[in-house]
């Protein structure tokens, strides 16, 4: 549903935000925002629980909050949250007691999903300048860090070190050394070097933060923002980061005149722009002004334009896909035969399986990733390929949706998903159905490349009500293919109680 008039409220780490936007022609227009300090995440990084003491005020903040939202006629108000409530012991209690206080229902953001938001709202409002990019977005509590190549993400990574989350860290051991700065930048480096160990950056590219913490240094170094974005050359950025590198948070807070919290966080955070920047190879620092909120109301008010941004968006989750499959030494000839064939099946029985075309992509990214697991070991390799994927960070995807494709991608070949399996059965029911649904149309579609030889060069996929005929034209014979098909067959029968039948058309 589009409305005219939205709300969404980010509950971070640090603070609880706020907006309130107007759908104007091809454009969202603020009518207020709202920010108020609740430093949830101080809770939860040293103590792993949030206190009830700031759930109360977390409510108190959200009541008036909705008070001034129906000042406006909104209908509905999204509400996440992130890190604070993510990994914090007490959550589900918590989200209980905010749902009977206030009435709202939380929605916490796993940390794929909120970076995911993030890096959908920037290309959108970027429209394609982009092409070789390093994107990080710094929260309070985690880094994303995407890898453009030819305007597509090829490569995601999320690291649970944000500015808050670094500064609670490290705080002990601030008391130790006058050259802290060195002290936060090997911790980080830590991470960075993993990234340098897995993709390699040839050339230079642009380098685009994001996060409330740029936004500040922006404003310290009364930098102009356009529609959103600014740039801070490199040698200006290094001269302001040497100039509070050696300072204490008290230092700060007198030369900026800024909140103890704010100047607490300052350093860690232009340290970790520094870094990045350095991996980047950039020679400015690209920033992108932009809010959860700012996100979330644009879905809202314009869900059939925001349609269209993930169906782009959608398109670099495939390739990350495949840049991972390559990282495995992946057949790439098989992996493009099965993923044709899956998705044609796919499209020729919607009317039984009744899946959207998001279900859809989680096929074909289990048809791109069903075979890794054989660069750990050719026996069980879909055992192997299971736990590799429910590792990765494809961005756009939630845990549970990498979940499920890896758990598709287990039952590829001669496994068939049962009940006593520990990872199916603690699938919810819906879920464990579509795992079914998908992996009997990628089994069929991994049968007819069984051989790996490609030997069908186009298939046909028809259902009748009764059952499925798929019509191959094979060069030369294709008996293994065959054999294999009417075995995988027994299975799809099982799930979708119809028949899947094999032509073979023999060509020349």
């Amino acid at each position: 549903m589009a409305y005219k008039i939205a709300a969404a409220i980010d509950i971070g780490s640090s603070a609880v935000r706020m907006e309130i936007s107007e759908k104007r022609k091809s454009e969202v227009k603020c009518l207020e925002f709202l920010q108020s300090s609740l430093y949830i995440g101080h809770d939860t990084f040293t103590q792993n629980k949030i206190s009830f003491e700031k759930i109360g005020r977390l409510c108190t903040i959200l009541n008036s909050y909705i008070n001034t939202a129906d000042q406006y006629g909104v209908e509905h108000i999204e509400v996440v949250a992130t890190t604070a409530f993510r990994e914090a012991e007490n959550k589900d209690y918590i989200l209980d007691l905010v749902k009977l206080k206030t009435g709202l229902n939380v929605k916490i953001l796993d940390d794929p999903e909120e970076k995911a938001i993030i890096y959908r709202e920037m290309l959108r409002r970027d429209n394609g300048s982009w092409k070789n990019a390093v994107i990080s977005f710094v929260g309070s509590g985690s880094v994303g860090i995407a890898i453009m190549e030819k305007g597509l993400i090829r490569f995601t990574q999320n690291i649970r070190i944000g500015s808050l989350k670094l500064s609670e860290i490290l705080e002990p051991v601030e008391g130790y050394t006058k050259k802290f700065h060195m002290i936060i930048e090997q911790y980080i480096s830590t991470y960075i070097d993993v990234l340098k160990n897995l993709i390699s950056l040839n050339r230079k590219t642009t380098y685009v933060a994001s996060g409330k913490e740029i936004d500040l240094i922006a404003g310290l170094l009364d930098v102009e923002i356009v529609d959103n974005f600014f740039s801070i050359p490199k040698k200006v950025y290094e001269e302001f980061y040497d100039s509070i590198k050696t300072l204490t948070p008290m230092q700060i807070m007198d030369l900026y005149d800024l909140p103890q919290d704010r100047a607490e966080i300052l350093l860690p955070s232009a340290a970790l722009f520094k870094i990045l920047m350095d991996f980047s190879k950039a020679d400015t620092l690209n920033g992108c002004n932009i809010k959860m909120c700012d996100a979330l109301i644009y879905k809202e008010l314009y869900p059939n334009k925001f349609d269209k941004v993930n169906a782009q968006f959608e398109k670099s989750i495939i390739n990350s896909a495949i840049f991972t499959a390559r990282r495995f030494k992946y057949d790439r000839q098989h992996i493009a035969a099965v993923f044709d064939y899956s998705t044609v099946i796919f499209d020729s029985i919607r009317e039984i399986h009744g899946l959207s075309n998001r279900e859809k992509l989680l096929l074909q990214l289990a048809c791109i990733l069903h075979d890794c697991g054989k660069f750990i070991n050719l026996k069980n390799h879909y055992e192997h390929s299971y736990y590799l994927i429910r590792q990765l960070s494809l961005p756009g995807l939630n845990i549970r949706e990498l979940n499920i494709v890896a758990n598709v991608s287990k039952y590829h070949s001669e496994l068939a998903p049962l009940p006593e399996h520990e990872n199916y059965s603690l699938l919810n029911s819906g879920d464990r159905v579509l795992v079914a649904k998908l992996s009997a149309i990628l089994k069929l579609g991994d049968a007819l490349d069984k051989s790996h030889l490609q030997k069908f060069r186009e298939i046909d996929s028809v259902y009748n009500n009764t059952s499925l005929t798929v019509t191959a034209k094979a060069r030369g014979e294709a008996t293994l293919e065959e054999w294999t098909f009417s075995r995988q067959a027994e299975f799809f029968n099982d799930v979708f109680g119809i028949k899947a039948n094999l032509i073979i058309e023999r060509t020349v």
